[in-house]
């Protein structure tokens, strides 16, 4: 093929810009351009949108357990009793008030039976946080496990001494949170509960706010109750999004304890907390993070008293 004067110009200032390679001698054409970055790895066929979705899966993979401790305690149904006349914690040196200077929102990753991150289903790769308020002081009297509550177990977690100055952290927190990653996970309460209805109503705003906000955890406010009754109808608007769950009942949204550790996977219609049934069988590694059952179903769900 024979090119003209002004095409071999054209070659030579590219070879010389180094935008092609010259081919070997006895080899016709012009050899491709050279590739710049990293090199083409997209499968024959795929389209960009499948390789958008391929990057993001294999993105979602490195995600990882992030617990500082991986041993989860066993149940054993043997609950340590509080005295008859107890009004609040057994450990009044653990309530801070929410001025203290730290978060009150607490990494999940601290918590070896929560997790720091939803590793599976829906919600996966949203950031897990807990919040521990003070046990009985927020809570409804009328509660089950008012002298037998498992914090009677929990000498050293913080507890946040509940009203205003509390509700101002948490907004703060919340909004710095949701700000930071796009999906967020609340465990309400570890210990504690709904202490009023502007508590719950200070929930409900955060939620409306903030669309990547999910929360779950349990009451023992029961429906028939104000503040019962108010949980029942943010569910019901909401969803999974509000997975809390009525304590001391079955049925849809619910959840009660048994006083002794089971082999069985069921009881009646409630599943057994997976986390709990893997370490009665002396596994470990099941976790709320690699489990998701409490907010991503409403199916009753039965824990062994510990």
């Amino acid at each position: 093929m024979k090119i003209s004067a002004e095409m071999a110009e054209m070659i030579q200032r590219a070879v010389a810009e180094g935008r092609v390679e010259k081919v070997a001698p006895g080899v016709s054409g012009i050899a491709a351009p050279k590739t710049r970055g990293r090199p083409r790895t997209r499968p024959e066929g795929e389209t960009a949108s499948e390789a958008r979705a391929r990057r993001a899966a294999a993105k979602a993979e490195t995600l990882r357990d992030r617990r500082r401790f991986k041993t989860t305690a066993v149940p054993m149904g043997a609950p340590r009793i509080a005295p008859a006349d107890a009004t609040g914690t057994i450990y009044p040196a653990r309530v801070l008030d929410a001025s203290a200077g730290e978060p009150v929102l607490k990494d999940g990753s601290s918590n070896a039976k929560i997790g720091g991150d939803v590793l599976k289903g829906p919600l996966r790769g949203a950031r897990i946080y807990t919040l521990t308020l003070e046990e009985r002081a927020t809570c409804p009297r009328s509660c089950a496990l008012w002298a037998t509550c498992y914090g009677n177990a929990m000498p050293h977690p913080r507890r946040w001494r509940h009203g205003p100055a509390l509700e101002t952290a948490i907004e703060r927190e919340i909004a710095s949170l949701c700000a930071t990653y796009p999906l967020v996970l609340i465990r309400l309460h570890v210990l504690g509960d709904f202490y009023s209805f502007d508590y719950l109503a200070l929930w409900t705003r955060l939620l409306d706010t903030h669309p990547g906000l999910h929360v779950f955890g349990f009451t023992a406010w029961a429906p028939g109750t104000r503040i019962g009754d108010g949980i029942a109808r943010v569910r019901a608007a909401l969803g999974h999004r509000f997975a809390i769950r009525h304590s001391g009942r079955t049925g849809r949204w619910g959840a009660f304890t048994i006083e002794a550790p089971t082999a069985r996977r069921r009881v009646g219609d409630a599943v057994v907390c997976p986390e709990q049934a893997a370490a009665m069988r002396g596994e470990q590694g099941r976790h709320c993070g690699n489990c998701g059952l409490c907010w991503a179903s409403d199916v009753p769900i039965v824990f062994v008293e510990h």
